[in-house]
Order: C-alpha cells, then sequence, then structure tokens
C-alpha cells in the first residue's frame, strides 16, 4: 500500500462508523490520525494555510519544491540543503530575467545584407547646380539685385535651363535646346537648394543597361565669362537622391523602392551623394544603391517617413539660423519662413557662430536624430577624361561658338549611370523581438527551475488566488482549503 491509499483509507476509515466500531475492539486494526499524514484529513480539522502550502508543493510541476516542503522522510539537513538550492536557482533565474529584458529594451540591432539583381533598375533624381549658384553678372547688373531676398529675386539674376544645360541624353534618347519645341523642359525642373538655382531631372523610365551605354549624359554651359566680380573658380554641382518613381519591372524591386527616401520639403540637399566636376572635361559617376529597410516595431530605432540624418540636421541648422540670425537659407520653403529674407554677407558672421547648442533647438526630429524606417542611399564613384574633337564640335554647333579655350572653360560633359544593374538591400532587426523575448524567458524558466505556463497558472491562480487569498476573508470552502468533502 502506498502513500496516496494509506491517505485515503485514514479519510475512509473515520468517516465510518461501523469501522471505527470495530477498531475499537479489535486494537490491532485500528488506525490513528497523526496531523503530519500526507494530506491533512479535511473531516477532523481545517488545514492552516502552511499545510495547503505543504500539499500544492508535493504537487506543483515546479522543480525542487516538493524536495522543500517534504513531510515524514527527509530529515531537516536536506530540507535546508534543498532550499539553499532552490534559492539559488532563482536568484539565477532573476539575474537572467534581468538580462533578457535589458537585451531587449537596449535595441540591439542584426544587419542582413544581400545582393539583388533586378531586371531594371529606377533612376536616382539628379540635381544639378552651377557651382557658382547660377548667378549671373550681367543680370545683377540690370536689375540691380546683388543679393536676392527671395526665391523671386534669385530667379531673377540666375542662368536659364537653356543657358545651363545645352543636351540631355537618356537611355539613348536626346534632348536639346536645338530642337523646335523646347524638349528641355519635358525632363528637367527648375529647383532652389541651399547651392541656388539649380535644375532636377525627372523620368518615369528605368535603366536596363550598366554603364558607358546607357543613363544619363549632360552637357552643361558654365558661361563664366557672365560670373559675377570676385568668383574665380567653375564647376557643377552634382546631388544624388532618392528615386524619380516607383515604377519597375521587377517586382522585388519594386516592392522594396516603394515609398523609400521620402522628399525634403525644404530643398535641402544631403552632402552625401555630391559630387563637384570640373569643367573642360567627360566626368563618369558610376551609381551603387544600397536600400535600407529598418525595424519599425515599438521601441523604434527609426522613423517612419522621416528625412535622413544628414537632412535633419540640416533642417536643424536652417532652424537655428532663422532663429539666431533672423534670415533663412536658400531652399528653406516651411512654413514659418514666410517674410524672412535669404540671409546675405551682413549675417555671415552670425551664421559662423552657429554651434551644436544651437542646433539643439530643432524641433522638427529627435536629436540625435533617428534614421528612416526605408531610405535608399547611392555611393559613387567618379572618374573623368578629355573632351573628345567631336563632343567640342557638336557642341560648337549647338552654342555657335568657335573658341576652343571657350568651350574649354564652360563645358562639363556629366555622364551618371548604374556601375551594374543591381544593388545591396540591408534589414536591420531587432535581436531580440517580441517572440524571442518570450521564448528566452521560457527556456530560462524552464532551465533553472522547470516552470512553464502551467506551472505560473499552478501557483498565481490555485494556490495564491484560490487557496491563500480567500482565507483572508475566512472563505474555507474552496478545495484545498476545509471544506468537509475532498471534491465537491
Amino acid at each position: 500500500m502506498d502513500i496516496h491509499e494509506a491517505a485515503s483509507l485514514t479519510v475512509e476509515e473515520d468517516n465510518n462508523p461501523s469501522s471505527s466500531s470495530d477498531d475499537n475492539n479489535n486494537p490491532s486494526t485500528t488506525i490513528e490520525h497523526n496531523n503530519d499524514d500526507y494530506f491533512p484529513n479535511p473531516s477532523l480539522h481545517n488545514p492552516t494555510a502552511l499545510e495547503t502550502i505543504k500539499w500544492w508543493a508535493e504537487y506543483t510541476s515546479i522543480h525542487g519544491m516538493y524536495y522543500i516542503f517534504e513531510r515524514g522522510h527527509f530529515q531537516q539537513w536536506k530540507k535546508f540543503a534543498w532550499s539553499i538550492v532552490v534559492v539559488s536557482c532563482c536568484i539565477t533565474l532573476l539575474i537572467a530575467i534581468v538580462s533578457e529584458f535589458k537585451s531587449y529594451n537596449d535595441y540591439n540591432i542584426d544587419t542582413t545584407t544581400k545582393t539583388v539583381i533586378p531586371t531594371s533598375l529606377n533612376f536616382p533624381k539628379v540635381i544639378l547646380c552651377n557651382a557658382n549658384g547660377g548667378v549671373d553678372g550681367r543680370l545683377q547688373n540690370s536689375t540691380g539685385i546683388m543679393e536676392p531676398k527671395n526665391e523671386e529675386e534669385l530667379i531673377s539674376i540666375s542662368q536659364s535651363l537653356t543657358d545651363f544645360i545645352v543636351r540631355t541624353q537618356f537611355n539613348n534618347k536626346v534632348y536639346n535646346t536645338s530642337s523646335s519645341s523646347d524638349e528641355l523642359n519635358e525632363v528637367w525642373e527648375p529647383i532652389i537648394t541651399q547651392y541656388g538655382l539649380c535644375y532636377e531631372f525627372n523620368t518615369n523610365e528605368s535603366v536596363f543597361i550598366p554603364g558607358i551605354n546607357a543613363g544619363l549624359i549632360v552637357y552643361t554651359w558654365l558661361n563664366q565669362s557672365s560670373y559675377p566680380i570676385g568668383v574665380d573658380w567653375a564647376g557643377v554641382h552634382v546631388l544624388i537622391g532618392g528615386n524619380n518613381n516607383n515604377s519597375n519591372n521587377d517586382n522585388e524591386s519594386k516592392d522594396n523602392n516603394n515609398d523609400n527616401n521620402s522628399s525634403n520639403n525644404n530643398n535641402v540637399v544631403s552632402q552625401s551623394g555630391t559630387v563637384l566636376v570640373p569643367p573642360g572635361a567627360v566626368s563618369f559617376i558610376s551609381l551603387l544603391m544600397q536600400d535600407i529597410q529598418r525595424e519599425e516595431n515599438k521601441p523604434l530605432n527609426c522613423l517612419p517617413g522621416g528625412t535622413t540624418i544628414d537632412e535633419c540636421r540640416l533642417n536643424c541648422i536652417m532652424d537655428a539660423t532663422k532663429t539666431k540670425c533672423r534670415c533663412r537659407i536658400m531652399g528653406d520653403t516651411t512654413s514659418n519662413s514666410n517674410g524672412i529674407d535669404y540671409c546675405n554677407s551682413t549675417n555671415d558672421v552670425c551664421r559662423e557662430s552657429i554651434n551644436d547648442d544651437d542646433i539643439s533647438i530643432c524641433q522638427t526630429c529627435a536629436y540625435p536624430p533617428l534614421p528612416p524606417c526605408k531610405e535608399q542611399t547611392y555611393t559613387t564613384s567618379y572618374s573623368a577624361g578629355r573632351i573628345s574633337q567631336n563632343l567640342i564640335q557638336e557642341t560648337a554647333n549647338l552654342q555657335q561658338e568657335t573658341n576652343f579655350n571657350e568651350l574649354s572653360n564652360n563645358l562639363a560633359v556629366i555622364h551618371i549611370n548604374y556601375a551594374s544593374i543591381q544593388y545591396t538591400s540591408t534589414t536591420e532587426t531587432k535581436s531580440t523581438s517580441t517572440w524571442q523575448l518570450f521564448s528566452n524567458l521560457g527556456g530560462s524558466f524552464g532551465f533553472f527551475m522547470g516552470i512553464s505556463i502551467i506551472s505560473i497558472v499552478e501557483f498565481f491562480v490555485e494556490l495564491i488566488g484560490l487557496r491563500l487569498i480567500p482565507r483572508l476573508w475566512g472563505r474555507e470552502e474552496l478545495y484545498g482549503i476545509g471544506q468537509k468533502k475532498k471534491f465537491t
């Protein structure tokens, strides 16, 4: 007969009068009740809270609890030893739990990079700016505007599109100023940036062929003879940013390109991806695109629809300039810029005094700023070569210019295309996701204490909720707390 049967027999004998009578007549068969029986007899007394805990500990799935509260077999030193083991495991488990939550809240990042080879690639935004701001000295003299105060004045003294861009070729289709209709307006539009009046290339076409046989080729005319007095250098700023369009023949590339690199409302272009090319040369700019997808789930490590870090910092500089110097940088078109003039030479000292303390007043993004959740960046490699006689002759015909020195000093040919039809896809994800956190916690609970979800229910619901807490209000009718029958 095992110990469970003995406990059951004790209850049966106590509840059966005839059996008790027989036991009195036959002492050899009498079963005496002992308060230390395996389970306290609910017909004789209500179990105490400690007795209830002992009974629960003997049946719980939590490791080690049975040996601490075991009755009738273990000596006290064995119970004490098991108590030390269980407490040590509890402390180690607590340390592991704290470590897991700390790792989760630190938002460590796992980066996965792969090379994607689509059938085509969207062409990025390309902005070209004359390095002197596009300002024409002759127009300054005729208008009397030496330092423009706003967009209208800047446009009135800057190079027009047809003066700056002589010829454009994209995917072997030619747009030039010699056509009867102004084809350049189909693909170029003016845009005011921090560099002055510039022109942005727009196309819905994708690039299928890499290298020098496709992409964008632009002939720019710097018109140095009309530069303002004091300008002794020339060139073209080439600014490369996000995609022009979202259409793509390749589904994977299309999904990765959608909604990427939100445009900056201030027309302030990030310094990364900017190349300054000289006149008198053919400049080759090869592109390599990197598509970045960052974790969006909380806690956020990025801003959905946010600007790049460089753009955000430039926005902070613009806000600081307006606050401290009461003027605005070219390209700043925010709503609070109305009525504020462009900064001029009288503001140079104030602008040079702007530091990190002033920039930190920016309210448009977190400081230091978080990157956008979806972003496309471009790595550029630059090379240059001499302009061939054919290009010089072709430009001479378009510009009606025969002076070789003028052609060399003013003509800058720019060729922009992808080095190969592929891009790098980078995905940044949280090292420990919510489900991984639960999995790690479950592993720690099971390894140190053998605790599972069922064990947690046993402890908090059955023991504490249904057995111990009701005792505070005198509720002793629940199972294990003193009802007259073992089952109800």
